[in-house]
């Protein structure tokens, strides 16, 4: 019993090595405006000073892998995802969580039923329940910082009518918006300050909120510095538009929620029953994943209901 457990916990430190490895490899390049961004979002912590990075002996092997990593830009979308999530780890950490969760999945299933079978499924689950909680967590945000859009823009015809500059107008609504929409527009604030043009930090605001209103409100404030005009006026229109989409939006969701809770429930109410008769009785439930043509129902049930789900969710996305 002591020989197999010792060969799984050192397969699971060689695992954790090799991944800080490809962590590092797949962290984006150490640019000005990422720089900036950490110390923004370190909340302007003082006090602790870092250490000046040190390059390592292989130094010029690991630039060249992070250039090939960089082409495929696997880091980058990870770091993009975080952002959004508003999520405070870096690349390595996030790979970190990623495999702590298989792990503890795998041995939660395994000390349970004293089967690999067990483990595996809860492997499984715990493989894809990070990636789940990260994209719900994108959605909640970015749901929450849309609906605070016509506020937003309120605020910011209210102030540059009553002569507020463009950046004054941006830190009157960082002090006056609650999370998220006043945290991400004072760190637009804080980042010109440290130098930044207030162009690089808007696009960057942009990234960190995959919203298409947004990126309309970004784009006539560009416009508006390039060629002049009232922006207190567009902005009042735009701002009448997306409250108008945000009423629709809102109406389609009340409209829609019978059918969007009637495909989660019909996609994990199987699971769970799978699950529970698992617990329950095992050698009954193995008989179906037994070789042979029973093995084809458990297949089959799993890409309808994945295919069903998808199909409801399709029906019920409504764009506006």
């Amino acid at each position: 019993m002591i020989g197999p457990l010792l060969v799984g916990v050192l397969v699971i430190l060689a695992v954790l090595v090799a991944l800080q490895g490809v962590g590092r490899v797949l962290e984006p390049k150490d640019e000005v405006g990422q720089r900036i961004e950490a110390w923004v979002r370190s909340e302007g912590t003082k006090g602790k000073r870092g250490a000046p990075d040190t390059k390592d002996m292989g130094g010029a092997l690991l630039s060249r892998v992070e250039r090939r990593i960089a082409k495929r830009g696997l880091g980058e979308r990870i770091k993009a995802d975080l952002a959004q999530a508003d999520l405070s780890f870096t690349v390595t950490e996030w790979l970190f969580v990623r495999l702590a969760v298989v792990v503890g999945a795998f041995l939660v299933g395994y000390l349970l039923q004293r089967n690999m079978l067990g483990g595996l499924l809860l492997g499984v689950l715990g493989f894809f329940l990070p990636n789940f909680y990260l994209r719900s967590r994108q959605a909640r945000r970015l749901r929450d910082f849309n609906r605070q859009l016509p506020d937003v823009l309120d605020h910011f015809v209210g102030s540059m009518r009553a002569g507020y500059g463009l950046l004054q107008a941006i830190e009157w609504v960082a002090r006056q918006m609650p999370h998220p929409a006043g945290t991400e527009f004072d760190r637009v604030v804080r980042e010109v300050q440290l130098g930044r043009s207030l162009q690089d930090a808007l696009d960057s605001m942009v990234r960190r909120i995959d919203s298409d209103d947004l990126a309309l409100i970004i784009t006539a404030i560009k416009i508006q510095y390039e060629v002049g005009g009232s922006l207190a006026d567009i902005l009042e229109t735009v701002g009448h538009t997306i409250r108008e989409r945000v009423r629709i939006q809102r109406e389609i969701r009340v409209l829609t929620a019978q059918q969007r809770y009637s495909g989660y429930v019909l996609m994990l109410l199987p699971i769970a029953l799978a699950i529970i008769l698992f617990l329950l009785n095992p050698d009954y439930e193995m008989q179906l994943f037994t070789p042979g043509p029973t093995l084809c129902i458990p297949i089959g049930t799993a890409v309808m209901m994945i295919l069903g789900f998808f199909v409801m969710r399709r029906i019920v996305d409504i764009e506006v």
